[in-house]
């Protein structure tokens, strides 16, 4: 039985949460009260501009900048005004296909207008210099079923693969009923719930959807319909269950909002939550510090002795498979196949905890046989079956890579933990102090030749300064006997190692 722990920090500048299992750190949350969380929100909003060629449209929904709104996220239900009404569903087993593919035959000019009002949700947060990504498909989360009032979808987690069990949950959900014109999810979490769980909860978001159809009616666009939970409200949600052994929270105010939220959703699930109220620092009492200032290392270090290393591109995310230290008695494959089995557990642990998303590709040491192939394949889908994040991993490639494509949904934690280096530019490397040093020589050089002095003062950082008044004194020498004019380099900590100044 794992031991699962969910520990909360809170103070006035950021929130943090770490789940751990038997003391080992899976997922690291941090949300701070500078950085707005958005995804899950929704707005109305307002069209202001069309792009044909995309086949999307610019929303304006009072943020910096316009959201971006796909032809395919874009359902005309949301157009409507008409009032929300529960009503008895028919057959929760209907779905929208044909509706999908009579909107597929319309381009975005047809369905929306500038200055048009549209009702939309954020799926994607800005990333780099993009907006928002938005969608008209809203859905609102509860702990065991997602509600979706414009889809007559009905869905069940693909992570609950018992056949009886999904059979059992569809049955349910067409028993509560929901109203017509509406689908639903129903979650992982969801698994062994009962009609009462399903009910209350329908009962809620159910409410929570006449919220906000009634805020959209009386408000103007660009506004803010419906605010997503905080990060300990949404861990609450979306962690919390009979698995988790002891939730600690360090802040008093906080904790008592969570046992009033847990109240409501799983009250059974109280007596798992306690306020931490110890002097010693909640993460360091449960040593947990370490292993998040761990997250950020580019090496990770495997018990046998291997080690993989995970960089970072602008188009891609790699992770190297090393053997290091490891040697199976001198049989190559045997190393390779026990290293990379080992890697594929904690690949699918960094994945989470570093939060990579997009395209990562896995360099696995070489292994000739195919089972073995096989079998770490079947090792990582496995790990990472409860990412919650969508995921899909490939098949072995003749290279002898892996190939996964994860969800990006906000910024990563390195994004906003770390400024790029203002030396190398986030390249991670910098010149060498001689390569500075002939930069700045020929800079010299270049601004005798196109203004005339006599007498030139040369401000640069104090190691270039070293190099420069030492190893290219001669260079400097010559120079001034060439040009007939008296060069002084000066020493100055303020400036950047690569900044020339003349004076």
């Amino acid at each position: 039985m794992q031991n699962k722990e969910i520990l909360m920090s809170i103070d006035e500048q950021e929130k943090r949460v770490a789940v751990l299992e038997n003391g080992k750190l899976q997922e690291f949350f941090l949300e701070r009260s500078s950085v707005a969380h958005l995804a899950g929100n929704i707005y109305k909003g307002r069209v202001a501009q069309i792009v044909k060629g995309m086949e999307a449209a610019f929303v304006d929904i009072g943020l910096e900048k316009n959201g971006f709104l796909y032809v395919q996220e874009l359902l005309p239900e949301t157009l409507r005004s008409d009032e929300y009404a529960i009503e008895n569903a028919d057959e929760a087993e209907s779905d929208n296909a044909s509706k999908k593919a009579n909107q597929q035959t319309k381009t975005i000019d047809k369905l929306l207008t500038k200055g048009q009002n549209v009702l939309v949700q954020i799926v994607k947060e800005p990333f780099g210099t993009k907006g928002c990504r938005l969608t008209s498909q809203i859905s609102l989360p509860g702990r065991f079923l997602v509600l979706m009032p414009y889809s007559k979808n009905i869905g069940i987690s693909k992570k609950i693969t018992n056949d009886k069990e999904r059979q059992r949950l569809k049955a349910l959900l067409k028993e509560i009923g929901l109203p017509k014109d509406m689908g639903c999810i129903m979650r992982t979490q969801a698994k062994q719930m009962g009609k009462r769980e399903f009910t209350r909860e329908l009962k809620y978001l159910l409410r929570l959807w006449r919220t906000i159809k009634v805020k959209s009616s009386r408000r103007n666009a660009p506004c803010l319909i419906y605010e997503e939970y905080d990060l300990i409200l949404r861990v609450a949600r979306d962690f919390f269950n009979d698995e988790i052994k002891q939730v600690l929270i360090d802040k008093k105010e906080d904790y008592k909002r969570v046992m009033g939220f847990i109240k409501t959703l799983a009250p059974h699930l109280q007596r798992y939550i306690r306020f931490f109220k110890e002097k010693m620092p909640l993460f360091e009492k449960h040593d947990a510090q370490q292993q998040i200032e761990n997250i950020f290392a580019q090496k990770a270090a495997l018990k046998k002795g291997g080690y993989i290393v995970i960089e970072r591109t602008e188009a891609l995310i790699s992770i190297d498979v090393n053997s290091g230290s490891f040697v199976n008695r001198g049989r190559l494959e045997e190393t390779a196949f026990l290293t990379n089995l080992e890697a594929a557990k904690e690949i699918a642990r960094q994945i989470v905890l570093k939060d990579l998303a997009g395209i990562i590709i896995i360099d696995f040491i070489d292994m000739q046989k195919f089972s073995h192939q096989k079998k770490v394949l079947s090792v990582l889908l496995k790990a990472m079956e409860n990412d919650k994040a969508r995921f899909t991993v490939y098949p072995f490639s003749p290279l002898g890579t892996v190939q996964i494509a994860r969800q990006r949904i906000r910024k990563n934690l390195e994004s906003v933990i770390f400024n790029k280096c203002g030396h190398c530019s986030g390249t991670g490397k910098i010149k060498s102090t001689q390569s500075i040093a002939i930069t700045a020589l020929r800079q010299i050089r270049y601004f005798l030749q196109t203004n005339k002095r006599r007498y030139l003062k040369v401000k640069v950082h104090p190691q270039i300064a070293m190099r420069l008044l030492n190893e290219d004194r001669m260079t400097i020498t010559n120079m001034e006997k060439k040009m007939w004019v008296k060069i002084a380099v000066i020493s100055d900590e303020h400036l950047g190692i690569e900044e020339v100044i003349f004076l």
